[in-house]
């Protein structure tokens, strides 16, 4: 069907619906609302968030995508011609700019 025609040798479906079942029947019988909450409140504390964010924050070193000074979001034509972005986009792909 091509639910993991990535593997080597995929999985048939038959399989592919038994791993699924067992998956949804653990997950039925250990999965609780007061677990899920526990687990929440066990990994997303505003300290572990903090400590995720200054590393994630070191991982990409401040960076980001870099700004072009010379592109159409750079420039916002639009503002000039005083109309929206949305109406510039427009007019342009209808070749009225």
């Amino acid at each position: 069907m091509g639910y993991n025609v990535q593997f080597p040798v995929p999985l048939s479906e038959p399989e592919v619906k038994a791993i699924a079942k067992s998956v949804a029947k653990w997950t039925h019988r250990r999965f609780t609302e007061k677990a899920f909450a526990e687990y929440v409140a066990r990994t997303h504390s505003p300290e572990i968030q903090a400590i995720r964010g200054a590393r994630g924050g070191l991982m990409s070193k401040g960076g980001g995508r870099p700004i072009i000074a010379t592109s159409i979001e750079q420039l916002k034509p639009w503002e000039t011609l005083g109309i929206s972005r949305r109406t510039y986009y427009y007019h342009k792909k209808k070749g009225f700019l």
